[in-house]
């Protein structure tokens, strides 16, 4: 997992030198957004840095019902001049989180950290600010899966469908 991680941050480096030497304009926004969602570390906020009109860095940070959930990453802004944008997004950071609700089960609390791949839609309003709405696929850590298994073959406790994919909602202003 290592390695792949190392490969990816190599690959967005380069994809961003890439983009920022042959972008036509530079952008320079700065949006600071409220949501909720794995790009907003749960509950929580979220800055986003665009040096280019297509290419964006993020960092979020929030509350996912257990601790403190975090999530840094970059995006690909597919149409950045019209109303509605999709972008394609690669982050890693907090994706997946149990919680128990009783002593015993506490045993078993854990917020899970790794990669995720997404796309979420930008959608401006009038004075630049957007609503940003995601659809999230994670890689969840072997840790995280051995750690769900353990609930589901204990007979003390009921273990929930994990959803194989997260959405995201936030509201961004532009700074």
């Amino acid at each position: 997992m290592k390695k792949i991680i190392k490969k990816l941050c190599i690959a967005v480096f380069l994809f961003g030198a890439i983009n920022y030497t042959y972008a036509q304009t530079a952008s320079q926004d700065i949006y600071l957004g409220l949501g909720i969602g794995f790009d907003y570390g749960g509950i929580g906020g979220k800055i986003e840095y665009l040096p280019t009109k297509h290419f964006g860095l993020f960092g979020g940070l929030g509350y996912n019902f257990l601790s403190i959930g975090w999530n840094a990453g970059v995006t690909y802004k597919i149409q950045p001049d019209k109303k509605v944008s999709p972008n394609l997004m690669v982050f890693y950071g907090y994706n997946a989180v149990f919680t128990g609700n009783n002593s015993y089960a506490k045993r078993y609390e854990m917020t899970s950290y790794g990669l995720t791949f997404g796309v979420n839609l930008d959608v401006k309003v009038k004075n630049g600010d957007k609503w940003s709405f995601g659809l999230f696929f994670p890689l969840r850590s072997s840790k995280f899966k051995r750690n769900y298994d353990a609930i589901k073959n204990d007979s003390n406790l009921e273990a929930t469908e994990i959803i194989p994919v997260g959405i995201s909602a936030g509201y961004n202003f532009k700074l």
